[in-house]
């Protein structure tokens, strides 16, 4: 069966919307989490005086189809009863046969009624995803270039976000009335039947009855008029955990309000901006609007209005002031004079003067605000170079600048002689200089020169000025000059030229590569391999680094696993192994011309059948506050134990080891603590044949 839209009440918004949905497959349930996370189910609740509403969803469209197909199933544990828990927890399953949406003749009444009812029954039951209206295939080329299932998956998501009757009614959704007040629940959700290859598909929610549903009042909503409309914006992603959409109303006279938006106000993508905004249109030029906002969960719950905000529209300016003269009367004095349209200047409300060093800006205001019928300004503070803009200001508290202006006054003296040059040269002669910026305001720019040596000519590398103060160059390692030199000189737009900087010596790379390292021994450590070797005897080396790969499996490449730059160090231990496995190594070493010396010769090792014992048993630890103190013991009667391996973290941390303890001793006393900290102990132990047992870890709160 097909389901078009066209027998549907849709508004022109919700299509929009429905556009935009089409590129964001799978942005349903950013309502209910805007990070990427993986796939599984996500559920919610509401509490009321009649009972708890659940409203779940998926952030996969593998999970969404196979809880069409298959359905969900929602089981009620009692947890408490009267303040007292409930040891074997009552068990019971509130949906019968898993939850799947109803039957398609089932909707035909709500979708008459509902947009968004609409919305999800084409997209769950609709032999083929089509979006019309009127008619017209306005939005079939764009649905048939995505994927459906994508399609569908987001156009359901968004649909049952904004509607728990719609929820309900495609599988989504359930209302427990049987709730009791002196009772206290976990409901676990979780799909009838999870598709291969997922392992996430349940989920659970902690509730309690007599903790009844809250709102919050929307804030930091405000209203701007712009571009000849309104903008109002608030605060959206910090009350994303309450409300999926919002509503937004208008008033003529701050009493009554009426809403302005047909369809929901909802973000349809994650921003780096935490606030959303709307645009309405304005109704009608020099009157006042009030706005508020209410916010609607996912439950149909609509929240509190927030605080209601007034901006009221005036007519912009069309065009700004124009400059026509700027008269230098001397080295520190100039005049400035413009003109502005007349059949703009009922809009003015007066001027403003600004200057900047730069064309770009930023610009500074000069003078306070100038009467409209003002037309000149002089300015008694010139700098070596001037650029001036005139501000108009409207009555819509709007503003329209000229364009920049530059006034120079006479100038003769050069530039500062440029400092700071330094530079450097990679294995492939590419050069990359560096210099500190003159302070000049007048600065054009620079000129850079290169010499093979420091008594010959030097040669001009830019036919202009250069603007930046970086520079790239390449030179001819196949030579046999060491050195290159390089100088920087600045202009200014009067073309006055600076002494040349410094000169810089910078030597060309060496191109022959380090030699290589040796291994020169290795010892076997239970399931640790001890590598040792002879460094490469160049000078100048800066990484050595220790390549891996498993024989006899197809692994063509090596994997890197140890790098340092520490170029005296001659041993690594490799923990991360695998037991009965041949591995091979290689070591490689770079020299500071970046230059890779070949691999030093392969070396094979055979790790042990690794053999698994029991772990320890009677792990305890027990805590004295007033010795500052926590005292761990443990019982292991298995023989041949070589040492024991004691490991420790805190919450946040992750787990290192911190103590290696002879095999005869059964505890150990940690002093190193930090009061109100929770500790995490782990030990195991280490046999004499390489083996080990099994992990076993306690925790311990300080």
């Amino acid at each position: 069966m097909k389901i078009h839209f066209r027998h549907c009440s849709i508004s022109k918004q919700l299509v929009s919307l429905l556009v935009l949905l089409v590129f964001l497959p799978g942005r349903g349930q950013d309502s209910i989490s805007q990070q990427e996370r993986p796939s599984k189910l996500i559920l919610r609740h509401w509490v009321d005086e009649d009972g708890v509403s659940l409203r779940w969803g998926v952030s996969d469209k593998i999970l969404w189809k196979s809880g069409i197909e298959n359905g969900y199933i929602v089981e009620r544990h009692t947890l408490e009863r009267d303040g007292v828990p409930i040891l074997d927890s009552e068990v019971e399953v509130l949906t019968g046969e898993p939850i799947k949406p109803i039957p398609l003749l089932e909707w035909e009444t709500l979708v008459q009624s509902n947009d968004m009812a609409a919305v999800a029954a084409q997209a769950i039951y609709g032999d083929s995803f089509t979006v019309n209206r009127d008619g017209k295939d306005h939005l079939m080329r764009v649905v048939n270039e995505s994927s459906e299932l994508d399609q569908r998956f987001a156009f359901s998501m968004f649909a049952v976000d904004q509607d728990f009757e719609v929820a309900q009614y495609a599988g989504m959704g359930f209302r427990d009335t049987k709730v009791k007040k002196n009772e206290k629940y976990l409901y676990n959700l979780r799909l009838a039947q999870e598709p291969e290859g997922f392992s996430n598909g349940s989920t659970i929610a902690l509730v309690d009855p007599t903790v009844l549903g809250a709102l919050p009042k929307p804030y930091d909503f405000a209203a701007y008029y712009y571009n000849n409309a309104f903008v109002l914006i608030w605060e959206y992603d910090a009350l994303l955990e309450y409300y999926a959409s919002y509503d937004l109303e208008r008033s003529t006279d701050g009493i009554n309000f009426k809403r302005v938006n047909n369809a929901p106000i909802t973000k349809l993508a994650v921003t780096k901006v935490s606030g959303i905004s709307f645009t309405d249109s304005i109704p009608e030029y020099g009157e006042k609007y009030w706005y508020r906002i209410r916010g609607k969960n996912l439950f149909n719950r609509i929240g509190p209005v927030s605080d209601t905000v007034s901006v009221k529209a005036f007519k912009e300016l069309l065009v700004g002031p124009e400059i026509t003269e700027s008269e230098i009367i001397s080295d520190k004095k100039a005049i400035i004079r413009w003109t502005f349209p007349d059949d703009e200047s009922w809009k003015l409300t007066g001027f403003e003067v600004l200057r900047s060093d730069r064309a770009i800006g930023p610009f500074t205001e000069l003078s306070e605000p100038l009467e409209k019928t003002t037309k000149s300004f002089e300015y008694n503070d010139l700098k070596p170079i001037n650029y001036f803009k005139i501000r108009a200001f409207g009555r819509a508290g709007d503003y329209q600048d000229s364009s920049p202006v530059m006034i120079q006054p006479v100038d003769s003296i050069p530039p500062e002689k440029p400092t700071g040059l330094t530079g450097t040269i990679d294995t492939t002669g590419v050069v990359h200089l560096n210099w500190n910026p003159n302070s000049e305001q007048d600065l054009k720019g620079y000129t850079v020169l290169r010499s093979n040596s420091p008594k010959q000519e030097f040669t001009r590398l830019t036919k202009k000025e250069w603007k930046g103060t970086e520079f790239q160059d390449s030179v001819n390692l196949k030579t046999f000059n060491r050195f290159v030199f390089y100088r920087i000189m600045a202009s200014d737009l009067r073309y006055n030229e600076s002494l040349p900087s410094d000169t810089l010596r910078l030597s060309l790379p060496s191109k022959i590569p380090p030699t290589s390292p040796v291994f020169k021994e290795y010892e076997q450590l239970g399931d640790t391999i001890h590598l040792v070797w002879t460094p490469s005897s160049s000078a100048g080396l800066t990484k050595q680094v220790i390549y891996r790969k498993i024989a006899n499996t197809g692994q063509k490449s090596w994997e890197s696993i140890f790098e340092t730059t520490d170029v005296s160090l001659n041993e690594f231990k490799d923990v991360n192994t695998q037991p009965n496995t041949k591995y091979q190594y290689t070591l490689v070493s770079t020299g500071q011309n970046g230059l890779e010396s070949n691999p030093s010769p392969a070396l094979s090792i055979i790790t042990p059948k690794k053999l698994q014992q029991p772990q320890i048993k009677a792990l305890y630890a027990q805590v004295d506050r007033e010795q500052k103190s926590i005292r761990l013991s443990w019982k292991h009667k298995q023989p041949g134990v070589l040492e024991f391996q004691l490991f420790k973290k805190t919450e946040e941390g992750s787990f290192t080891l911190f103590k290696t303890l002879p095999s005869e001793i059964d505890q150990f006393l940690d002093q190193n603590l930090i009061p109100n900290t929770r500790y995490s102990y782990g030990m195991k132990a280490i046999f004499k044949n390489g083996a080990t047992s099994a992990w076993n870890e306690i925790d311990v709160n300080y």
